[in-house]
């Protein structure tokens, strides 16, 4: 087990690999076991996962800057000053592809590439497509962990993202079975006000490759945000990857094809001999 010490936080973080240093945020509510499993080892990567703060193993010191995507982003790069990292290629999922855009937008000088999975977040505070988030805070709020689960899962919003996605479902589920779910509502609820960028015009900054991975059939990422974003941003380029409930391996298999083939496009990851 490996711990950063911030001054306001004490940062879980795990390395696996080697090669390519590839620093990748999970998604909200969540933690670096789910991004280990979706990005895995590829050859010639060596990927950099952590907990943000709120969230996880990660220990947040009580007079802490509420987390929002700019403090977020400072602690990936305080993170790279620990490991005495320069620039290196930035990522995240969902949560963490805000993340990773507001950093790619502080830190221009710390990011040979970016890589976006699945965004939930445009440049609007509490985007329509995560107020089921804000259903499971009511829910744990007001009800407890058990009695609001079952609340929940009996709820309409539920049974519309169950329709459409069963693995969202799924995960929304698992999160009320997280360590100490009660304590961290006020940190998702300060996340999902937040949002990485102010303006569609702001994305024009962004000048390093840029890869955006989209799903279809996906009620919390929509597809029409990897689009937006593979727009927006100069030199970046679109990969649909199938969504998590049309087939998890496949899923995995493609996230992790895409990734590596544009890493290679870019000359950070060499082929194979």
């Amino acid at each position: 087990m490996a711990y950063f010490h911030h001054p306001e936080a004490d940062f879980y973080f795990e390395e696996h690999g080697t090669g390519t240093a590839f620093v990748y945020s999970h998604g909200l509510g969540g933690n670096l076991d789910q991004v280990r499993e979706d990005i895995g080892e590829p050859p010639g990567v060596r990927p950099i996962l952590y907990d943000n703060r709120g969230h996880g193993r990660t220990s947040t010191r009580p007079d802490a800057i509420k987390p929002s995507f700019s403090p977020m982003a400072a602690d990936m790069a305080a993170l790279l000053d620990e490991l005495g990292l320069g620039a290196v290629v930035i990522g995240g999922v969902s949560m963490g592809a805000g993340i990773a855009l507001n950093f790619c937008r502080h830190y221009k000088a710390r990011a040979k590439a970016l890589i976006l999975s699945r965004p939930g977040w445009l440049n609007s505070p509490n985007p329509p497509n995560l107020s089921i988030i804000s259903s499971v805070a009511d829910s744990v709020e007001r009800h407890g962990r058990e009695r609001g689960l079952q609340l929940f899962e009996n709820s309409e919003i539920y049974s519309s993202v169950e329709a459409a996605s069963p693995a969202t479902a799924r995960s929304l589920v698992e999160t009320f079975s997280t360590a100490g779910i009660e304590a961290r509502i006020p940190a998702i609820r300060s996340i999902l006000a937040s949002a990485p960028f102010h303006s569609i015009e702001d994305l024009q900054e962004i000048a390093v490759p840029t890869q955006v991975l989209g799903s279809q059939g996906d009620p919390v990422h929509p597809f029409e945000y990897a689009e937006r974003l593979a727009i927006s941003i100069p030199s970046a380029q679109l990969c649909k990857i199938p969504s998590k409930s049309e087939n998890l391996q496949q899923h995995r298999e493609r996230l992790r094809c895409c990734v590596v083939q544009f890493l290679r496009s870019m000359q950070l990851v060499r082929p194979p001999k």
